[in-house]
């Protein structure tokens, strides 16, 4: 039996929803944005440490996910939510796969709030005034569960067809470089504390949803069997 027969048939309408959302808002701010000449919008609903920390603009916690700082940041990021995102919505129902996505980013934008007033107010002490956009977290989350619920389903490692490793293995080798990189690379621009953090709470998430499907699955008369036995 193959992950296409177990999967639900269903399309990814939900990850097609941000793919488009975080692409139009991305064109709207950057046209306002050019015409001003300030990144007033960016300014406005990006997450800035220093005022979460105060109990400040706390929307900005899930404004920020839907902004990003140019073309390639937004490319990368959608990339990377149609390959993992589309997987993970089928196996998960719509609206839980969007509370996943949704709370690994918020969890994510927490855990770079503590890294920036902890570790990173070492390097740099103006690091919590500093804004911070993109979806990255939530995405890292979404890659979380899709190495938690399908560890063992393939991916291609080169152009040979019959070259491939488990999903699990290039997913946490990409999370390990993440932390390393939390350390190494602070004040280079990029949130890596926001990635390791959202992976966590995303893992966390994908956990507690599989142990409860599984419960519910067992509750049933005739269906008291594992849901993932046959590719995890």
């Amino acid at each position: 039996m193959t992950y296409s027969d177990i999967v639900r048939p269903l399309r990814s309408y939900m990850t097609y929803t941000l793919i488009l959302l975080n692409t139009v808002i991305y064109i709207i701010v950057f046209s306002i944005e050019v015409q001003i000449g300030f990144p007033v919008l960016t300014y406005m609903f990006a997450l800035i440490p220093a005022q979460i920390i105060v109990g400040q603009n706390l929307h900005t916690l899930v404004t920020s996910q839907f902004l990003h700082a140019d073309f390639f940041h937004l490319l990368i990021n959608m990339y990377f939510l149609y390959i993992f995102g589309s997987v993970v919505e089928r196996e998960m129902h719509p609206f839980t796969y969007i509370a996943l996505y949704i709370l690994a980013g918020v969890i994510g934008g927490l855990g770079h709030i503590l890294f920036v007033y902890t570790i990173g107010f070492v390097v740099n002490s103006l690091g919590m005034f500093i804004p911070t956009i993109g979806a990255s977290g939530a995405i890292f989350g979404v890659m979380a569960g899709y190495a938690y619920l399908l560890p063992r389903r393939p991916v291609g490692i080169s152009g040979d067809a019959g070259r491939t490793t488990a999903a699990w293995n290039i997913i946490v080798i990409y999370f390990i470089l993440e932390v390393i990189q939390m350390f190494l690379a602070f004040g280079t621009g990029v949130a890596h504390g926001a990635h390791v953090f959202g992976f966590v709470g995303g893992f966390i998430f994908a956990y507690a949803y599989r142990h409860l499907r599984i419960w519910r699955n067992r509750s049933k008369p005739g269906a008291e069997y594992d849901p993932y036995e046959y590719y995890v």
